[in-house]
């Protein structure tokens, strides 16, 4: 699919708002939301449109991502408008990011399908690496309102600590850039979830939740640096009483949390990746990593 004047590549400052209501039409009305995604992250990402003509059929985002010294992308929003569905847009569209991130040296490509029939969508494209997380879950007794104990100095995650906190995990932890944080902690609080600072053993730790909205008993802790160290585990009271109390805050009638772990040979497929690189070291590296995202 190209027809002459058809344009593929990075987007124009005219093309923000066909970008917006793209979104708005077939992703989520809710404004404070799309306020988020379009005022904070939009001017720390790079916008790809396919138009024909003057009209944006497709449009995609990517966003800075790294493991280590390896850079990446990853590409989120992928979507295409209805009446130009089933004729190619969006492959064109994926095919010129590779070439683009390709020719900048960038190793990686990272795409979350939304949902389970677009795994093979992806394959097809050539994001055959998959990127893997363990679920645990814990069940819990009804226990009814609960307060955050006080004396754990519970406060609320910025940007910077937690960009701090994650660099220090001795896991290999896929890293944002500082600015994208905000973005995923404000994103969180808007989704019903709660994002705590705390103290544990004489370290700061976090713990970023949020309720599950599929299963309206279940609350999900989407990432807890008390889980990416080496020597925390669940068998630890503390630790599991801290997970339960920021459960219970997040949904007081919870019944199960969720917690997600890296794990990358018995976990569940989350991600998918598309090396841009032969490296055998490289790929082992993006296989072994802990890819997580809360904006969706």
């Amino acid at each position: 699919m190209n027809n002459g004047d058809d344009y593929i590549g990075i987007a124009g400052r005219e093309d923000k708002e066909a970008i917006y209501q793209i979104w708005r039409d077939i992703f989520i009305s809710d404004r404070l939301y799309l306020s988020i995604i379009f005022n904070d992250l939009y001017p720390n990402l790079t916008p790809f449109v396919y138009k024909c003509g003057k009209e944006v059929i497709s449009t995609a985002f990517a966003l800075p991502v790294s493991i280590g010294e390896i850079k990446g992308e990853y590409i989120y929003g992928v979507a295409t408008i209805e009446k130009a569905r089933g004729a190619g847009a969006a492959s064109a569209l994926m095919n010129h990011i590779c070439s683009h991130f390709d020719g900048l040296g960038e190793k990686f490509l990272i795409v979350r399908p939304a949902e389970k029939q677009l795994f093979g969508y992806y394959m097809k494209q050539g994001f055959t690496l998959p990127l893997k997380r363990k679920e645990i879950h814990i069940c819990l007794e009804n226990t009814g309102e609960v307060s955050l104990t006080k004396t754990r100095q519970m406060s609320q995650l910025t940007p910077s600590f937690l960009n701090k906190r994650r660099v220090a995990i001795e896991s290999p932890l896929y890293l944002w850039p500082e600015e994208i944080y905000k973005t995923i902690i404000n994103l969180t609080l808007l989704d019903r979830g709660c994002t705590c600072r705390f103290r544990y053993r004489n370290k700061d730790e976090y713990i970023i939740a949020h309720a599950d909205y599929n299963t309206p008993n279940c609350v999900t802790i989407e990432e807890t640096s008390l889980l990416l160290g080496k020597n925390c585990n669940l068998s630890d009271k503390i630790i599991f009483n801290l997970l339960r109390e920021t459960a219970l805050s997040v949904n007081e009638r919870a019944e199960q949390i969720v917690i997600y772990t890296p794990e990358s040979h018995t976990g569940t497929c989350f991600a998918l990746a598309k090396p841009l690189t032969s490296s055998i070291q490289i790929i082992e590296k993006l296989q072994s990593g802990f890819f997580n995202f809360t904006l969706e």
